[in-house]
């Protein structure tokens, strides 16, 4: 009887240890939560001070890339979420960005390396999830450049450039 009493007082320490890391994780997730909506309701002012809220991944946009015009959907420039390529065609940052003569974002950017990687995350896009896909290529004399426009917009973490 004794022993019975033993597990039970055991296995009641047990449960009120699990109730109190469970009230701690509960406690924690409603930080996380309130947490990340202060960000979004941060990002959403950011927008509306400095872009353009009202956005849309179907939008087109027009790039001058040093002095070469690329078009792309937003939803394409901006799948890889977290990036600075992503924050720059978010929209967050619309009426920050430089502009050409002709109202487009100018970058000053090699333009080839750019539309390597414009077309690399058009193939993305359409893309299953289960195939590998190669990282955008561009001729031998701009591969050093491309690797640098990777880091710039932070997207070297995507794949890796072959040396």
């Amino acid at each position: 009887m004794e022993e019975l009493e033993r597990a039970t007082k055991r296995l009641k320490t047990a449960r009120d240890e699990l109730d109190a890391k469970l009230h701690k994780i509960d406690d924690e997730e409603k930080r996380l939560k309130d947490r990340m909506k202060q960000l979004e309701e941060k990002k959403t002012e950011c927008a509306a001070a400095n872009g353009d809220v009202n956005v849309s991944d179907d939008d087109v946009i027009e790039i001058n890339a040093g002095g070469k015009i690329i078009a792309a959907k937003r939803g394409v420039l901006c799948q890889l979420k977290g990036t600075r390529f992503e924050a720059l065609f978010s929209g967050r940052w619309e009426q920050k960005l430089q502009r050409d003569n002709s109202g487009r974002i100018f970058l000053d950017v090699n333009g080839d390396c750019f539309q390597a990687i414009v077309d690399w995350l058009n193939v993305r896009a359409i893309s299953s999830n289960d195939e590998s896909l190669q990282p955008p290529t561009v001729d031998k004399e701009n591969e050093d450049i491309l690797r640098h426009q990777m880091e710039l917009f932070e997207m070297n973490g995507q794949f890796q450039l072959p040396e």
